[in-house]
């Protein structure tokens, strides 16, 4: 009798155990089963949210961009009235750009939509470097306009190729366009000193100057009425940008620039200047730099632009040469002691 109650408590105890693992090895997989989903739900969650957040940035640019429209339209209504001068800096993200109004603070920025506007925009018509493009086949006319006389100009271009050697050869050698095995160009530029103050001077008044990556020449400018009218520098060149600085005799700080590029294409270049006792120079009625923030929500995003102030590229208002025809023009060149020569009887 003893015996067979101590195989039954035996049997029971094997049972209990039995389903104590049972418990076990189910709370272990509800408790794996649960990580896995809440891995999952995370993973989507965080899917959703990258979603969302890209959504929302792209509404925030588009903000921004219409925040520099808005500017961009204000800028130019007030230039087709009151012209280029006396346009206001705008320091303060409060509002929208007035350039009627001396610290640039118009009204209250209009939300785009529900959490969506343009929430800063800041504006700078007199910055302290100009940044253009060139190509071969265009031009740039704008006006370099600082607060005192120029002492020097520092012009950097871009590479327009791979090939940033450029070696061989000095300033003077300016060989076939399929010889130059230089990727940097050849900038060329045209300069007028005081525009505006006696155009029947303006032929001793301009200068042309062509910046070459080859060699190692400074440019010096003298006074315009007394220069020669071209000069032949060069720039100090590594793999990312070329560089040169002309230098002035101060007596101006109004000039014209007719920029062009030989060669090859400059993707991107920057004028910056100083002016009498050594400080940077700011230019004026040239370019006005427009700085728009985008919110959607929690996003931000930022745009900053150069708007041309002058119609600068490729102007129909500033042209880039001195005479215009409408009809043909013959051109007759005698070179020679000759007299019996009849230019009219060759332009047919």
């Amino acid at each position: 009798m003893m015996r067979y109650n101590r195989l039954s408590m035996s049997g029971m105890r094997i049972k209990s155990q039995s389903g104590m693992a049972s418990f076990l090895i189910v709370m272990i997989m509800m408790l794996v089963i649960t990580l896995i989903v809440l891995g999952v739900a995370q993973v989507t969650r965080r899917n959703s949210r990258e979603a969302l957040d890209r959504q929302l940035s792209a509404q925030a640019f588009y903000a921004a961009e219409s925040g520099v429209n808005v500017t961009a339209s204000n800028i130019q209504n007030y230039i087709n009235t009151n012209g280029v001068g006396a346009m206001p800096t705008k320091a303060s993200c409060d509002g929208d750009y007035d350039p009627l109004q001396p610290t640039g603070i118009g009204g209250a920025i209009t939300p785009l939509a529900t959490g969506v506007q343009y929430s800063c925009i800041l504006v700078d018509p007199n910055p302290k470097s100009l940044q253009f493009q060139l190509t071969q086949t265009g031009s740039v006319v704008t006006p370099l306009i600082a607060t005192k006389n120029f002492t020097s100009m520092t012009f950097s271009w871009k590479p327009g190729g791979n090939d940033t050697s450029c070696t061989g050869a000095d300033e003077y050698t300016f060989p076939t366009a399929a010889s130059w095995s230089c990727s940097y160009g050849v900038l060329r530029l045209d300069l007028v000193q005081d525009p505006d103050t006696n155009l029947g001077a303006l032929a001793g008044n301009t200068v042309s100057v062509y910046l070459t990556p080859l060699g190692s020449k400074t440019i010096n400018l003298p006074s315009f009425n007394t220069a020669a009218r071209a000069y032949v520098g060069s720039a100090s060149c590594n793999a990312s940008t070329c560089q040169s600085t002309i230098n002035f005799t101060p007596n101006s700080k109004n000039y014209y620039m007719r920029a062009t590029t030989l060669y090859h294409d400059a993707p991107s270049v920057t004028v910056t200047g100083t002016v009498v006792g050594g400080t940077d120079a700011t230019f004026s009625g040239s370019q006005a730099v427009l700085d728009a923030t985008g919110r959607a929500q929690d996003q931000l995003r930022r745009v900053q632009v150069r708007m041309q102030l002058a119609a600068t590229q490729n102007p129909d208002s500033i042209p880039a040469y001195a005479i215009g025809s409408g009809g043909d023009v013959c051109k007759h060149f005698t070179i020679g002691t000759g007299t019996n020569v009849n230019p009219a009887a060759l332009c047919n």
